[in-house]
């Protein structure tokens, strides 16, 4: 929670040199978009890019949940230079390893949901992130073994627009997807009940 900076790079390099098969990072927090997404990481205004978030896994899922507006100072040099799943849930029987034989048979993707566009707003609620709250609802239901993460973000899409209207804010959720096919594509949740 809020690391400095040295910290968090020093970690993530650590989880990078372990070369884990799959990560799920969530950034929740405040950001700013100049040519990429900036992330604040702490109350000592330290940023990093999302681009020190990619990469972590061979197979991964980012997601951005905070403000892209676009950021129009210059931030200085120092400017410039995130956990979900851990242990398979609690089910009465162990579908950690279909989660991960899913998860293997995946191509190599680096995955990227934004809470919001360039240059909009990212609501906060009493329940967290508007886009997150909405992106775990909808990874919840699951009517066949798996959920694929593309379907998940539309589905939260669709939800957190329609939310963010009722707030009267306008908040559209972004992604960067790979364009193959099902069984190529990365899941965010397993129906334990199928397996």
């Amino acid at each position: 929670m809020n690391p400095a900076k040295y910290s968090l790079l020093l970690t993530i390099n650590r989880i990078k040199a372990s070369r884990p098969d799959f990560a799920i990072v969530v950034f929740s927090g405040h950001g700013a978009y100049q040519k990429s997404t900036i992330l604040e990481i702490n109350e000592n205004e330290e940023v990093i890019n999302e681009d020190d978030l990619i990469g972590i896994a061979s197979r991964q899922i980012s997601v951005f949940d905070c403000c892209r507006n676009i950021l129009i100072e210059n931030l200085s040099e120092s400017h410039k230079s995130m956990r979900m799943f851990s242990d398979g849930g609690s089910f009465k029987r162990n579908i950690r390893p279909y989660y991960d034989a899913r998860i293997m048979s995946a191509i190599e993707q680096q995955i990227r949901l934004y809470a919001c566009s360039v240059n909009e707003s990212a609501l906060d609620t009493g329940d967290g992130g508007l886009y997150t709250t909405n992106l775990l609802k909808c990874s919840s239901y699951i009517p066949n073994s798996y959920k694929l993460v593309g379907i998940a973000h539309e589905e939260a899409r669709e939800h957190t627009v329609r939310d963010a209207i009722l707030r009267k804010h306008t908040q559209n959720p972004d992604s960067t997807l790979p364009k193959c096919i099902s069984s190529q594509q990365l899941i965010i949740a397993i129906n334990p009940n199928n397996f």
